[in-house]
């Protein structure tokens, strides 16, 4: 008897953690990274890059997802593999040093860099509509100018799925990207 019931006990424990939902980690991706290799470069200067702040509403493990015009929602097993600022963070380096390779692009504070780059997300999801949403602001500060520079993306999904959703957000992500290095030409 007492092997009957731990046999079903066993089975119960079994059954129930099976049907649980398995847990999907996304990490933004790069296609400069991937299809450039980096040559040395002479160094000309180097650029901080300072912070980067994300919404509150953002700053969860879970990718958000808008379901109405008045509703977002925090997935449980659609997760980030990394804090989306982290995740961010690291694209601006490994990206801006194959974009931008007569610079040093780094995150540790320096003295003297030739520019200091804050990043602000305010969206960075994807939306019932079939779309992703990537809006926000740049501050560039250098030693003689301060330049902000406005984004606004929303990219059509080619696909259902958060897999979709990761996929526009990486490639809205790589254009803003481009668009930054061009208001960096100092």
């Amino acid at each position: 008897m007492k092997k009957l019931f731990i046999l079903i006990m066993l089975f119960l424990v079994v059954g129930c953690a099976s049907s649980l939902p398995n847990k999907t980690y996304y990490q933004l991706k790069s296609d400069f990274s991937d299809s450039h290799i980096l040559h040395s470069h002479k160094v000309k200067d180097v650029i901080l890059i300072n912070n980067i702040q994300v919404a509150n509403y953002l700053d969860k493990n879970g990718i958000v997802y808008q379901t109405n015009d008045m509703q977002y929602v925090t997935a449980n097993n659609n997760l980030w593999l990394t804090p989306l600022s982290d995740q961010i963070k690291q694209r601006l380096v490994q990206d801006l040093a194959v974009l931008m390779p007569n610079y040093l692009l780094t995150t540790q504070p320096t003295n003297n860099p030739k520019a200091t780059l804050t990043l602000y997300i305010d969206s960075f999801h994807g939306v019932y509509t079939g779309d992703a949403v990537i809006k926000g602001h740049w501050v560039i500060t250098t030693v003689k100018d301060v330049i902000t520079k406005h984004f606004d993306y929303r990219l059509r999904l080619t696909d259902d799925g958060y897999l979709a959703v990761v996929k526009a957000l990486s490639q809205g992500w790589q254009e803003e990207e481009i668009d930054l290095v061009k208001s960096m030409q100092f």
